[in-house]
């Protein structure tokens, strides 16, 4: 600080306005706190400080056990609950049934798509009639 910006503050300071404010402050009489209330004042803060340190206590314990059983919460809802499988075109049967459906809409989409006997139509007409016999069955005009 120099000599100039000790002057301004000493002109500030000695301004009428601040005068009046310290012979104000000046006046205000002066009040001395009874023994009493400081006692009081000391109690109430105690027991306030005891239950503050209660409270810490039981957060120290209960913010841990809180975070733990969430966590086993959360483990037990996606173990009980596990999520849903998707399928396209196929109902949630399992897999045994999706394979064996895929088998059968091969074999049919096969047997739509090659020219010939299946192995059913085979085995069915060789068994009942003699191909030299020149007679046609219902089953081999149905085929036609």
């Amino acid at each position: 600080m120099n000599a100039n910006d000790k002057g301004v503050d000493e002109a500030k300071l000695n301004s009428a306005g601040q005068l009046t404010v310290r012979n104000l402050v000046r006046a205000l009489p002066e009040d001395t706190v009874s023994m009493a209330w400081r006692s009081s004042l000391n109690e109430q803060l105690l027991t306030l400080a005891a239950k503050r340190q209660k409270k810490r206590r039981f957060m120290w314990f209960a913010t841990p056990t809180l975070g733990i059983s969430m966590v086993t919460a959360l483990a037990f809802v996606i173990m009980i609950h596990p999520a849903p499988r998707h399928t396209v075109g196929l109902p949630d049967r399992g897999i045994e049934s999706a394979i064996l459906s895929d088998h059968h809409t091969s074999t049919l989409s096969n047997e739509v798509s090659t020219a010939g006997l299946n192995l059913n139509e085979a085995t069915s007409d060789a068994n009942e009639s003699d191909p030299d016999d020149g007679v046609w069955s219902e089953a081999d005009v149905e085929s036609l």
